[in-house]
């Protein structure tokens, strides 16, 4: 069934209104972020901004879901067209990684003053985020390799999203070989089972 014209045009609000959010942290940072700026910039009212998004706080699972989104857009190309998993498990976490280190929200967010209210978003509180990953991830391991138990991919592609953020929040190896580690793990679980 079609989305209404209703619903699309509200889909199109709030990706203007994302679009707007994500502009002024980039350029202003998190603690600066007015509400009021997000809709003058959307040519909105305040009060619907507020409507759409509820709080400050949301807005910001909001803008993290939506980079987290366009992360595992390449996560799913890259491993529904490879031709063995360990090489697609390991350039699928790559391509994620590579997206977090250019992409400059959240470049802003985890180094700016605005890391303190989004890294709950990516860790402790990361809930969303972790089960959306870990489902799209989940999904496309499945697409590619319907022979494998969904139980084990689930929890190998949860530890592997658990562990890119990891790295994304606090990075160590190059993103090379963390992929790479990432990859090995993961896959290793999934061909013993």
């Amino acid at each position: 069934m079609l989305p209404t014209f209703t619903e699309r045009v509200r889909v199109q609000l709030r990706e203007e209104l994302l679009d707007a959010a994500g502009a002024e942290v980039s350029r202003g940072g998190w603690r600066g972020l007015r509400m009021q700026a997000i809709a003058e910039q959307a040519g909105v009212s305040r009060r619907t901004v507020y409507n759409e998004f509820g709080s400050k706080a949301s807005l910001a699972e909001a803008l993290i879901l939506r980079v987290t989104a366009r992360f595992l857009d390449d996560v799913r190309s890259v491993l529904t067209t490879s031709t063995d998993l360990r090489t697609g498990w390991e350039q699928a976490t790559l391509s994620a990684l590579r997206a977090a280190a250019s992409d400059p929200l959240l470049t802003s967010v985890l180094t700016g003053d605005a890391s303190v209210d989004f890294l709950p978003l990516l860790t402790s509180e990361g809930t969303a985020v972790i089960d959306y990953a870990t489902e799209r991830m989940t999904a496309a391991t499945l697409e590619r390799w319907p022979e494998l138990a969904p139980r084990r991919t689930r929890l190998a592609a949860k530890a592997t999203v658990r562990l890119a953020l990891s790295h994304i929040v606090r990075p160590g190896d190059s993103i090379e070989h963390a992929a790479s580690e990432i990859a090995e793990l993961a896959t290793g679980y999934l061909s013993h089972g």
